[in-house]
């Protein structure tokens, strides 16, 4: 059965978040992270952030509470009766958003807002537009915010920003503890803005060339902002020779590895199921599951006494 620690196992006021990461898509990251919600409910609340694909919904089915849209960027909007059709709009955009009839593409704009200053008539303004929605929500494990970006919308680093904000908002208000984030693959913005307030970073690597490759990617990364790493080998039967790859170089840089966890294939009925691993009752899974908790509760109880 699994383990979690109630509310008197971590004394630091101070909520402690946890930002699951892995260098590239397909190690096993939201798996983990699912397995992280339920053995540290009840104390914790869940984000997913990764927004552009959320898919940690899939595993937890939050029952939404509330929504709101997110507006980030501008876009383009000629006002037809001021525009005397100069075209000085079609002539200063680079992004090829201005047909030659000086109508403006909302799929091509990039908001830059050439057209808008150009215009000697001030037909085009820039105004702000919806790319996203938020949403609060109850899963069988706690509350969990997430969003997801509207199709072909920018500015995922920002969409999850206010996540992270909204979630830590929540968790003060209903005095939890932890807040596990579900982030992005890879190391870019939205990456970067799932790292903000993170007390532990816990990056998930299965054992293959690209994975390892891409794991270090994201160290790096972690480091930069002076923040604290930890890897989890998910799949670490697969390939032993890159597993000890791993070992051997968390070792010398300092980073702990918090656990592995052999490949199997029941985990994949468990995601068809929308169970995480610990609820499918995958035995030889459960001990080295339950062991990564404790090592990452370890983990934040000693940076209490730092």
């Amino acid at each position: 059965m699994a383990r979690n620690y109630g509310g008197g196992q971590m004394t630091n006021e101070k909520i402690k978040q946890i930002t699951v990461l892995s260098g590239k898509g397909g190690t096993g990251k939201t798996t983990m992270a699912a397995v992280l919600a339920q053995l540290s409910s009840p104390i914790s609340l869940m984000a997913d952030c990764d927004v552009d694909a959320p898919n940690l919904h899939l595993l937890l089915n939050p029952e939404n509470t509330s929504s709101e849209r997110f507006l980030s960027g501008k876009l383009a909007i000629k006002d037809s009766e001021m525009c005397t059709n100069c075209g000085e709009c079609f002539k200063v955009c680079r992004f090829d958003a201005i047909s030659t009839e000086f109508e403006i593409d909302p799929i091509r704009c990039e908001g830059c807002g050439a057209c808008a200053w150009i215009c000697p008539t001030k037909a085009i303004t820039m105004e702000i537009q919806p790319s996203g929605t938020i949403y609060e929500a109850q899963t069988r494990f706690g509350p969990m915010v997430h969003a997801s970006l509207d199709i072909g919308a920018e500015n995922s680093g920002k969409l999850v920003s206010e996540v992270i904000q909204k979630s830590h908002m929540i968790a003060k208000q209903l005095k939890k503890k932890v807040i596990i984030v579900d982030g992005s693959p890879g190391i870019g913005c939205p990456v970067i803005a799932a790292l903000t307030n993170a007390e532990l970073v816990i990056i998930v690597v299965e054992p293959t060339m690209t994975a390892v490759h891409d794991m270090k990617r994201a160290i790096e990364l972690i480091q930069f902002f002076k923040l604290h790493p930890a890897v989890i080998i998910n799949k670490a039967t697969i390939n032993e020779e890159q597993r000890i790859n791993i070992n051997d170089f968390c070792r010398d840089e300092g980073i702990p590895i918090v656990g592995e966890v052999s490949y199997n294939l029941d985990i994949y009925k468990a995601m068809v199921n929308g169970e995480t691993v610990l609820e499918h009752g995958i035995s030889e899974l459960e001990e080295p599951l339950n062991e990564i908790w404790t090592n990452i509760h370890d983990l934040l109880q000693l940076k209490e006494k730092e």
